[in-house]
């Protein structure tokens, strides 16, 4: 067995621990809940930073670590450790008991120390393909941290790795048609379908994803007992679609085209975009600032299926305070703000600072992407219309079934084309005076018009497989609006391509 590991047995809730040593098991045996007391843990982090981390963390005790927890998902933990303002760490390890720190053959002492991490443990690990998984999302979220395009990686262990700990906050839903917000994530979008990442460069991670959640869901549905009589009219509606038929046809679709499959992020929802509020150092930050907390995604539980890791009512909710936000969906939704449990704070990777910024104020949004549990090669078209449908998402709702559609917030055309134009730029970033053609950006939106059902379509399915999870979300009625908006949007794009068509023929009669 290899030394320093971290075994995680799970079962229901909980995940019981081990830290492994080159001298045996140490039964260090934790009960990950949400009343759990952390002392346990805290013992297991300090062991962690002690072995990966530089100056300080090499002779700090786990008595003087400051731990939280600050994940509420169901495949991960995380874990907010920082070192105590104004740690001396000098003779510390005489007093704490402590190994001397070794001399190495390279100095290290000079090397700045992260003062905060957030460590990440990984929980539910399973499925065919749960070690293939785990490896490749190993190598991609080192590459974009090595590139910039994510948060820093400072230690990997097997069981889990230590990352940058990055004081900032997740854009609401409204913020995604700020003109600079938008140009900012297509250009973060363009610069992640550059990558050139030593993965399998075939399509396969949506055709295999949605495979094996329509074969849970044909199963779930079949055997759905509730005793709330909307949810079954709404698993009863859900049981009437012809999935394997639909799927047939979008597959038929799909392959028609010679669609571009680049590196995606297949989940580039507004959950996943940090924004990064004048903080040059998160080194300086401080816990006092923050007041509210976005949860790590209930989704994660199957990201471990394949490889790479790893889904609603029209009202407004604009008026949302910043400071109180404490709603995402199961892919993002939290736990309620009026937690009893101080100990443990509800968030996605990321804490949202007391002090936000409005996108108002903004001049240069500093932004960075977040959660690459989904990324693996994809058609092109994907990322930018799920994104689009993002908009008309806003799961800040306190209220079943705890997410808003609205449908009057997708993207203009203009808005669309402003985005794709950022978006074409940066990807010939390095090409003189490039500015796309009216033709490139056409090429996009019908991309984008066929990569629409497709969204809703796996959404849909995703929705179901979760819909026993024990995270207050009504899955069954976001499956619901998602399969409907399918079958609009399959409607309205059969009549648009058949126009492109009787468009094209005439062109060519013309000829």
């Amino acid at each position: 067995m290899k030394e320093n590991s971290i075994i995680f047995i799970t079962k229901g809730k909980m995940a019981k621990s081990r830290y492994v040593t080159n001298k045996g098991i140490n039964t260090f045996s934790v009960a990950f809940q949400a009343t759990s007391n952390l002392d346990e843990m805290r013992d297991i982090a300090a062991r962690i930073c002690r072995d990966y981390l530089n100056g300080a963390w090499k002779t700090i005790s786990a008595e003087d670590i400051q731990l939280k927890r600050i994940s509420g998902g169901l495949s991960n933990f995380l874990y907010h450790v920082s070192l105590p303002d104004n740690f001396d760490n000098k003779n510390q390890s005489l007093q704490s008991g402590i190994k001397r720190p070794r001399k190495d053959s390279v100095n290290t002492n000079n090397l700045p120390e992260p003062k905060e991490v957030l460590l990440r443990i990984y929980g539910q690990v399973h499925g065919e393909h749960a070690l293939e998984s785990v490896l490749t999302e190993s190598v991609v979220f080192t590459l974009l941290s090595e590139r910039k395009l994510g948060p820093k990686l400072h230690g990997i262990f097997p069981g889990g790795r230590i990352e940058q700990y990055i004081p900032a906050r997740p854009l609401a839903t409204n913020e995604l048609s700020d003109p600079k917000i938008s140009c900012k994530i297509a250009e973060k979008m363009a610069k992640i379908h550059s990558l050139n990442i030593p993965v399998s460069k075939e399509p396969e991670w949506l055709w295999k994803t949605i495979d094996r959640w329509l074969d849970n869901a044909e199963t779930i549905l079949g055997d759905f007992i509730s005793s709330n009589p909307i949810e079954v009219e709404q698993a009863n509606a859900m049981k009437n679609v012809d999935f394997r038929k639909e799927l047939e046809w979008i597959k038929d679709t799909v392959d028609k085209a010679s669609y571009p499959v680049v590196f995606s992020h297949n989940d580039l929802q507004e959950g996943n975009i940090l924004f990064k509020e004048g903080i040059s150092d998160s080194r300086n930050s401080s816990m006092e600032q923050l007041s509210s907390y976005f949860d790590d995604s209930a989704a994660l539980d199957a990201q471990y299926d394949d490889i790479l890791l790893s889904p609603s009512s029209s009202h407004s909710c604009d008026n949302v305070n910043n400071n109180t936000l404490s709603t995402s969906s199961s892919r993002k939704r939290s736990f309620s703000g009026n937690q009893d449990d101080c100990d443990l704070e509800s968030t996605r990777d990321s804490v949202l600072s007391g002090n936000s910024q409005t996108y108002s104020d903004i001049c240069d949004p500093d932004l960075m992407i977040i959660d690459f549990e989904y990324c693996a090669y994809n058609y092109r078209g994907f990322d930018l219309a799920n994104h689009f449908l993002e908009w008309t998402l806003d799961y800040r709702c306190n209220e079943y079934p705890f997410f808003y559609h609205k449908k009057e917030r997708y993207p203009t055309v203009e808005q669309q084309e402003r985005f794709i134009t950022s978006y074409l730029v940066e990807l010939a970033s390095g090409t003189q005076n490039y500015r796309p053609s009216i033709t490139e950006i056409e090429e996009l939106k019908e991309e984008i018009k066929c990569f629409t059902l497709v969204s809703h379509f796996l959404w849909s399915l995703w929705s179901i497989v979760n819909v026993h999870q024990e995270i207050e979300f009504g899955y069954l009625s976001y499956g619901e609006c998602r399969i409907k908006e399918y079958f609009a949007a399959k409607e309205l794009y059969k009549q648009t391509k058949g126009l492109v068509l009787k468009r094209k023929h005439t062109l060519d009669e013309r000829r």
